[in-house]
């Protein structure tokens, strides 16, 4: 059997085991692990040692595993020495193995090493007992993925219709009617598609006060108009565009903006958005628009908060303004050190862009058992009109490079967002409603007061929102599943209940018992206290 037969078939266990690998070799063990305590050889030079045992880690291999930046063949069927050598530096931990891998191109893997420091040999964090883990990625072969996929090849043919105007497009119309042919979408409609469930997600405008209202930033106000891409410009698209970035080279393509700023209208504007904002951006200008003036912090504070009623202080340095500031980027550190051992220890997902190149292979003539994917994609109508669009039925992708050099599950957006989008409903009064809510012009060049047909948006509604948005918006970009993001977004609630926990346990209010914990509603509805 050919190296290539075995990453492609049952074999993989013997293939892994013969490489003298100790990762997991099916998705479908659904049992998590902490990573054992390491090799003499791990703690000899400086790695985590944190080894992995193949018979819990749920895991993906072979074609159905993140390959980027390695060198592939026509096919894009990874160069199987290269896939070993990557194996043996996830399982060892060890700078040297990492250091020592064929990468040769430009676009270089993203940082695994900060996977190890969430657990390891080295030690845990010490909130790492308290999170979940999450659930093995789809299986490669599975109609999970398949839905998952198709409603990516829909996001990316309707990245340029505005997102208000759903309800009133034909080709919306005809995504709503393939989607609902499936188990993922089966509810779905123009007015939820491309929605998660939280509560007040669904209601009103797709995107969230926060992305449109001005932001005020001590002195200055920014008002949210950003770099927008051009309509109908889409990248890898052509097979040999494709392989150039799968195996690391930096693409030839180019973005173009409008000159202009505009407000976000689009499912590309939105991918573009969280194309370049930093880790918790958006969530410290949602906490600025929130504490409004920060002479004055009562009025929007939670009423768990016990600021909030003291007859003689105000919160500042605890649960106050610069608490908000300040516990965005704490918790948006743990957030991405939990998603990152998911991603790199647990996991280690394709991109969709993968995902798309093995569709494009049974769209020109391959049987999906053999490239081993689902059959429903390939013949799909959205798949079709892709194929008849661009010539090959490789998923669009809205940016130059495709995905970033690392794994696709969980979103590293959705986990930062999960997390942010927690701890801001546990310090402000989620109930209360957004005051002077806007939304822009159809041009995207300024803003006007909110349609009044439209719900009110409370402050927890667009909090939800806000983190459906960004999660989603790497969705848009063709960069990430919808397991992703869901997943992602649990995972960074997780993070963030462990943290405003031990936030209350070490504080002089909580210890008092003057702050008798935090309470808000999570992303399923359930009121919980922290």
């Amino acid at each position: 059997m050919s190296d290539e037969q075995i990453l492609t078939s049952n074999g993989r266990r013997e293939f892994l085991t013969r490489a003298a690998l100790t990762t997991a070799a099916v998705t479908s063990a659904a049992t998590a692990a902490h990573p054992a305590v390491g090799a003499t050889r791990a703690a000899a030079e400086g790695g985590s040692g944190a080894s992995l045992d193949p018979s819990r880690e749920p895991r993906a291999v072979g074609v159905a595993a993140f390959t980027k930046s390695f060198a592939h063949d026509a096919n894009g069927v990874v160069d199987p020495e290269a896939f070993r050598q990557f194996e043996r530096a996830c399982a060892s931990g060890v700078v040297s193995d990492w250091e020592a891998l064929p990468i040769k191109n430009e676009i270089r893997l993203v940082n695994p090493l900060a996977s190890y420091s969430w657990k390891s040999a080295a030690g845990a964090d010490p909130l790492a007992h308290q999170v979940i883990a999450l659930p093995p990625f789809p299986r490669l072969e599975s109609i999970e993925l398949a839905e998952q996929a198709l409603e990516l090849y829909w996001m990316a043919l309707l990245r340029d219709v505005p997102l208000w105007d759903y309800s009133r497009s034909s080709l919306v119309r005809e995504a709503v009617a393939e989607l609902r042919t499936t188990s993922l979408n089966a509810n779905t409609t123009a007015d939820t598609l491309f929605r998660l469930n939280s509560p007040g997600e669904r209601s009103g405008h797709y995107l969230s006060q926060f992305l449109w209202m001005t932001i005020p930033y001590g002195a200055h106000i920014t008002y949210q108009q950003y770099r927008s891409a051009h309509r109908g410009v889409e990248f890898m698209t052509k097979r040999e565009e494709y392989l150039r970035v799968a195996n690391g080279e930096w693409p030839v393509g180019i973005m173009n903006h409008y000159a202009d700023p505009l407000y976000t209208r689009t499912g590309r504007d939105l991918g573009e958005y969280v194309h370049w904002d930093f880790s918790c951006q958006s969530f410290v200008d949602a906490a600025s628009i929130l504490i409004g003036n920060p002479h004055r912090p009562r009025e929007a504070m939670s009423r768990a908060n016990p600021y909030k009623s003291s007859r003689s202080m105000n919160g500042f340095v605890s649960f106050g303004p610069a608490y908000a500031y300040n516990m965005m980027g704490s918790v948006s550190d743990c957030a991405m050190r939990a998603c990152w051992y998911e991603k790199w220890i647990r996991h280690r997902a394709l991109r969709p862009e993968a995902y798309g190149a093995l569709v494009d292979r049974v769209a020109r003539g391959e049987s999906a058992g053999s490239v081993g994917i689902h059959p429903m994609i390939a013949n799909t109508d959205a798949v079709k009109r892709v194929r008849a669009k661009f010539g090959s039925a490789l998923l669009p992708q809205a940016y130059p490079e495709g995905a970033p050099a690392h794994p696709s599950y969980p979103s590293g957006h959705a986990a930062i967002a999960g997390a942010c989008v927690t701890v801001l409903k546990a310090l402000f009064d989620e109930k209360r409603e957004i005051r002077f809510p806007v939304q822009p012009t159809n041009d995207g060049r300024d803003w006007e007061a909110l349609d009044t047909t439209l719900p009110r948006p409370t402050v927890g509604g667009e909090l939800n929102k806000l983190a459906a948005n960004v999660a989603m918006g790497r969705n848009f970009a063709g960069i990430h599943w919808r397991s992703d993001a869901e997943q992602g977004l649990r995972l960074g609630e997780s993070v963030a209940l462990a943290w405003l926990r031990a936030e209350r346990e070490k504080s002089v209010e909580g210890r008092q018992g003057w702050l008798t914990g935090f309470e808000f509603s999570d992303f399923s509805g359930k009121v919980v206290r922290a």
